[in-house]
């Protein structure tokens, strides 16, 4: 096996670190980039060269070819190319040209794309790759291709996810043990589980290419056609319930599109660059916008373990559950809904429907990017949660208005992820500078959440099911699971970039994507996301991927200009909350005002606070009440207690604890804390590259308080941004916002955790 350091020095580009305070970037980290200027070595290979010389891959060279991808596998790039020989080839276009399912799909063609041809059964491979379309080539083609190295040494063998050019879609990598459909596999590395490599890791110039036995299985089904097959198996009695509220039909839908059924295309022209207004430096953005979902279902056998072996049981169950949900569900008080328990099972607010509804997202996500997971090839080296971090997200389901939260826990070992797990106070503490889940008897599980089974989920072509271990219900838990200060990143609400393969992509991927230019950010047309408005079309919409950035989950969103824009906020329970956003001062950083709004008209738009001014230096300016603390100064020095006071009465917090700029991130794990000095978690975390410490001027990262306010449940809030300075190279930064209820930022016993 060749060793990827040595991989890594026959590339074609040379890597170099680069940090930049460009004047209209707003960048917080350092990046890689590529230098394109080498050339190709006269001794070395490309993948297309290998392909060439082997007969046994003819087929899938020509399907590369027909997919307009060959071209690619013979020029500058990194790429990783897993290629089918002939025979494997041939066994899956007869199983596409077989392929009978297209009588009982709402979605699928006959022959899968293939032109039809009497003579097919005596046709050899390269006459039946003939008759393949164009875009089933093309498809096949991304999805053999991945813009990274992936070695068969970064299969763990727990099952991870290897990246593709089809973004959105991955591959799921283990090796193949006694139970192998063929012998011969047994201890090889498998491509779901029906692909093995036979011959890997061979080192060309311009990546790694891979000899697989088959042609890798990617589904073809959309969700509900896969629903359908699950409910043959295992979950009939939720496939039942999801076909009679009509949520099948919804989950067809694959991209976005226009009112004659046309897809959406995006065409920025030469507006998408990296803050070059000569049309330099180039950025990738997406053509087109893709639509995905996740499903959450419960099999046949946790049903039955709750009393319920059909719909009917099922039924009864829903009213039970939801029947009275008024008490605990704002958005039916404040719109005063009537819950129905009739057989009208399409309507909205019938129980069945509100139970399915609670199961669905608008993002399709692998079970390993659900939440910013370690120890996988995509995060190995930027991964920056610290001193014990457990990842969790929100996202909101289909149920009106409502929060589905998703926790890890472990995520060195097990990672576990649990939804909707319940602890009392948390994010709350006594104990200085530790994380919230530990303390004097204050947190105590009040539900452990339904598990996700990280063996149980399916990709499909608009989506994921994922199947759950115990019942999901938005009830009493899932609402008391949400009194905590709510951590929200910008790409679980903007869900977009989940759909289209953006959230945790690398830089790697979109260099590839950009024929080897910049990967650091990416760019987008201003009516991309559904939650965001632009008022001035100036405005400059970016996201950095995945790096080595100052940033949760070493990604963020951002942009600059004469921006003004609004962001469709999270929904969250009623009550009393802090509203507050993390930002960097810097140089850049904008002059703007914050408004809100319950709509996204400019005229519904209220200005929160006096304006804000992200160039401040918190060194230099007292209004903030800023005291750096790299070392402890003296006996009396408190760690920034005093001043994290001072600070908060002001409207400012320093950033959490819990991450850093992810190369710098050495210390994974928990704090310890000794019961004789309440600063000595305190102590671990100052002088580490946390980005709660780190204090100089361009790069800390600090949390604004926009706004103290009630939220209602049942109503729409958008947060305006606007530039109020003729500066086009001033930015503005949205990496992720905080929802933070009144008692937990006025609790008397506890204070709010570091993390």
């Amino acid at each position: 096996m060749v060793k990827y350091d040595s991989i890594m020095k026959r590339k074609i580009f040379l890597f170099f670190n680069f940090c930049i305070l460009a004047s209209a970037t707003l960048m917080t980290g350092c990046n890689e980039e590529p230098d394109t200027s080498n050339l190709f070595s006269a001794t070395d290979k490309t993948i297309a060269e290998m392909l060439r010389e082997r007969s046994d891959l003819s087929a899938f060279y020509r399907i590369l070819d027909k997919g307009g991808f060959a071209k690619y596998m013979g020029t500058y790039g990194t790429y990783t190319c897993f290629a089918p020989m002939n025979d494997g080839v041939s066994t899956y276009l007869d199983s596409l040209y077989n392929d009978e399912s297209y009588l009982i799909s709402k979605a699928k063609q006959k022959h899968n794309g293939i032109t039809e041809d009497a003579n097919w059964n005596s046709l050899d491979v390269m006459a039946k790759v003939e008759l393949m379309s164009d875009s089933l080539c093309e498809d096949i083609s991304r999805y053999h291709l991945s813009g990274e190295a992936h070695m068969q040494v970064d299969n763990d063998g727990t099952g991870s996810n290897w990246s593709t050019m089809k973004l959105g879609r991955s591959i799921k990598v283990g090796t193949f043990g006694l139970d192998a459909y063929k012998e011969e596999f047994i201890g090889l590395t498998s491509l779901n589980e029906a692909s093995a490599i036979v011959e890997g890791d061979i080192e060309a110039v311009n990546g790694i290419l891979h000899i697989c036995s088959d042609v890798i299985p990617r589904s073809d089904r959309t969700i509900d056609d896969q629903m359908r097959v699950f409910a043959e198996k295992d979950m009939s009695i939720f496939y039942e319930a999801l076909e009679k509220t009509g949520y099948t039909d919804m989950l067809l839908i694959e991209k976005k599109t226009n009112a004659d059924g046309s897809v959406i295309k995006y065409d920025m022209g030469d507006d998408h660059t990296d803050g070059d207004r000569n049309g330099n430096n180039p950025l990738y953005y997406p053509k087109e916008c893709l639509i995905k979902w996740t499903v959450f279902a419960e099999t046949d056998d946790v049903f039955r373990a709750h009393g319920i072996n059909s719909f009917d049981d099922l039924k009864a169950k829903c009213i039970e559950w939801y029947g009275n949900c008024g008490q605990w569900y704002d958005y039916i008080k404040e719109k005063n809904i009537t819950i129905s328990t009739g057989d009208d099972y399409t309507n909205q607010f019938n129980v069945v429907n509100m139970f399915v509804a609670y199961h669905i997202l608008r993002a399709g996500m692998p079970v390993d990017k659900i939440v910013y997971e370690t120890k996988v090839a995509y995060s190995a080296g930027t991964w920056n949660f610290c001193f014990g971090y457990e990842p969790n997200e929100y996202f909101e389901t289909l149920l009106p208005n409502t929060l589905l939260k998703v926790w890890e826990t472990n995520p060195k070992t097990t990672k576990e992820l649990w939804i909707n797990r319940y602890l009392t106070n948390n994010t709350l503490t006594r104990r200085i500078g530790m994380f919230g889940i530990d303390g004097d008897g204050d947190h105590t599980l009040v539900y452990k959440g339904a598990q996700i089974d990280r063996n149980g989920e399916k990709e499909c072509v608009n989506g994921y099911i994922h199947r759950i271990k115990d019942i999901l219900k938005y009830d009493e838990n899932a609402r008391g699971a949400l009194n905590e200060r709510l951590r929200l990143d910008s790409s679980t609400f903007l869900y977009e970039l989940i759909n289209n393969g953006l959230r945790f992509a690398t830089s790697t991927e979109i260099s590839t994507l950009n024929d080897g230019g910049n990967g650091a950010r990416m760019a987008f047309e201003n009516s991309y996301f559904d939650n965001i408005v632009c008022y001035n079309p100036s405005t400059v919409l970016r996201f950095c991927v995945l790096g080595a950035w100052r940033a949760h989950n070493s990604d963020q969103f951002q942009g600059w200009d004469i921006y003004d824009f609004a962001i469709k906020l999270p929904h969250v329970p009623t009550g009393d909350y802090e509203l507050r956003i993390i930002y960097p001062p810097m140089k850049n950083g904008g002059l703007m005002q914050f408004y809100l709004g319950n709509t996204s008209k400019q005229s519904d738009m209220v200005a929160v606070g006096i304006p804000f001014d992200a160039c401040a230096d918190p060194n230099e300016d007292p209004s903030f009440g800023y005291e750096p603390e790299p070392e402890a100064k003296d006996e009396t020095y408190d760690y920034g207690i005093e001043s994290d006071q001072t600070m908060h009465v002001r409207g400012y917090l320093r950033a959490p604890a819990s991450f850093s700029r992810g190369t710098y991130n050495t210390i994974t794990d928990v704090l310890s804390y000794d019961e004789s000095d309440r600063y000595s978690a305190a102590k671990q975390i100052t002088g580490n590259t946390n980005c709660r410490t780190e204090s100089g001027y361009g790069t800390m990262m600090l949390r604004r308080v926009i706004t103290t306010q009630r939220f209602e449940q049942g109503k729409d809030y958008w947060l305006r941004i606007k530039n109020l300075v003729n500066d086009v190279n001033l930015g503005w930064s949205f990496d992720f916002i905080e929802f933070v209820p009144l008692d937990v930022v006025n609790s008397q016993e506890l204070t709010e955790d570091w993390y």
